[in-house]
């Protein structure tokens, strides 16, 4: 790794921290909205898993690119 991928490298991890904390959230949304019988947070919570994933996703093949 040069000092040119360094950027890289941290702004791949601040994406992948950043969508863990999506998923987290989402996934409690997803609980409190069974726990209290409501569907505004469950399919807000849903929509926030999967973005989450996604970017997730992007984030990986993200640092896949800066690797090669």
């Amino acid at each position: 790794m040069t000092a040119s991928d360094a950027p890289m490298t941290d702004a791949v991890r601040a994406v992948r921290i950043f969508s863990i904390i999506l998923m987290v959230g989402g996934l409690s949304g997803c609980i409190a909205g069974v726990a209290t019988d409501d569907a505004v947070p469950v399919v807000l919570g849903a929509i926030a898993v999967a973005c989450g994933v996604l970017l997730a996703v992007f984030a990986v093949l993200a640092g896949r690119k800066g690797k090669s």
